[in-house]
C-alpha cells in the first residue's frame, strides 16, 4: 500500500528525469550509495517499508534536492508522518516544526525547460566518473568528446586538446570500457553521449566527484574569462534557499545554445553558478 512518502519519492523521481525505480537506484551507483538492495529500494517506493532516517540525506542528494528548500522539507515531512503516524506528528510534532518555505517561483517558461532537459539528461555513474576522474588528461579527452559528435583517433585528438598521445589512447581506451564512448574500429572512437544534459554524483556522496570538481576549478582558472557579474543582497536564508534551484534552471538552460560540430569560433566554455553566505546580518 502506498504511502505520502513512498508517493512523494515517486513524484520527486520523477521530476528529477528518473523514469523508472531502476534507473534512479542504478544510475546513483547503487547499493554502494544506498547501503541497500534494489528490491529494498522497490519495497520503499511501493510503500512496504519505510527506510531508517539515515537514508534521508541519501535520498536528497540522489533527487538532487537542496536541503531547506520547498520540496527537500515536503519528502522529509512525509517520512516523519508515516514513522510517528498522523495523529503523533498533528499533536506532537508539527506545531514544533517551522512553516514550509514557498514553493521556489517558476515561470511557465522555466516548467517547460525543466520538463524539457529532464528528458535529455545522462546520470554518470559512479564507476564512469572514476575514470573521467582519473587524471587531468582522462578529463579533458572525456570533455572533449562528450561535446563532439565526430569520429576521434588517440593522435588527432591529443593534438587538439594538447596532450601526449599515448596518454590520449589510454584515456580513449579506458572511457570505452565503462561505456562513455564507443570504439566504431580498431583505434577509432566517437562518444554517443554528445550533446545530452550529463549529471555527476553529488560531491557530498562521492569523493571522486569533488576530485573532477577540484579539476574543473583549474581548467577554469587557466581560462579567459569573457563575462563575470556580482552582487551582493540582504535575505532570508529559508526563503532564499528557494531561489537556488531557479537558478539552476537558468543554468541548466545554457545547454540550449551547446554544439556538437565544430565551427570557427567554437570553443569550449566554463558556466558557474555560486551563492555565497558572507555574513549573519
Amino acid at each position: 500500500m502506498a504511502t505520502i512518502f513512498s508517493e512523494a519519492l515517486k513524484k520527486f523521481r520523477r521530476e528529477a528525469g528518473f523514469p523508472s525505480a531502476y534507473r534512479f537506484y542504478y544510475d546513483n551507483g547503487g547499493k554502494a550509495v544506498f547501503r541497500f538492495s534494489y528490491r529494498m529500494y522497490l519495497l520503499i517506493e511501493q510503500g512496504k517499508m519505510l527506510p531508517s532516517h539515515k537514508t534521508i540525506p541519501i535520498f536528497l542528494h540522489t533527487l538532487r534536492l537542496l536541503y531547506g528548500t520547498h520540496s527537500a522539507i515536503i519528502l522529509t515531512r512525509a517520512w516523519v508522518r508515516v514513522r510517528f503516524g498522523e495523529e503523533i506528528f498533528k499533536q506532537l510534532l508539527e506545531p514544533l516544526l517551522k512553516d514550509l518555505p514557498p514553493p521556489s517561483i517558476s515561470s511557465p517558461l522555466h516548467r517547460v525547460i525543466q520538463k524539457q532537459l529532464a528528458g535529455e539528461k545522462y546520470y554518470v555513474s559512479h564507476e564512469q566518473l572514476e575514470i573521467v576522474a582519473k587524471n587531468n588528461d582522462y578529463y579533458l579527452c572525456w570533455l572533449a568528446l562528450s561535446n563532439d559528435t565526430g569520429k576521434w583517433t588517440a593522435a588527432q585528438l591529443a593534438k587538439k586538446v594538447r596532450i601526449g598521445a599515448a596518454s590520449a589512447a589510454r584515456a580513449l581506451k579506458d572511457l570505452s570500457k565503462v561505456k562513455l564512448i564507443k570504439e566504431l574500429s580498431p583505434g577509432t572512437y566517437r562518444c554517443h553521449l554528445a550533446g545530452a544534459m550529463l549529471e555527476l554524483p553529488r560531491p557530498n556522496v562521492s569523493k571522486t566527484a569533488r576530485k573532477l570538481r577540484q579539476m574543473r576549478e583549474s581548467l577554469f582558472a587557466e581560462g579567459e574569462e569573457l563575462y563575470s557579474r556580482r552582487g551582493t543582497l540582504r535575505a532570508d536564508t529559508d526563503e532564499f534557499m528557494n531561489l537556488i534551484p531557479l537558478l539552476t534552471l537558468n543554468l541548466s538552460a545554457a545547454q540550449s545554445y551547446s554544439i556538437t560540430k565544430g565551427t570557427e569560433n567554437s570553443a569550449i566554455f566554463g558556466v558557474e553558478l555560486r551563492a555565497v553566505k558572507i555574513r549573519d546580518f
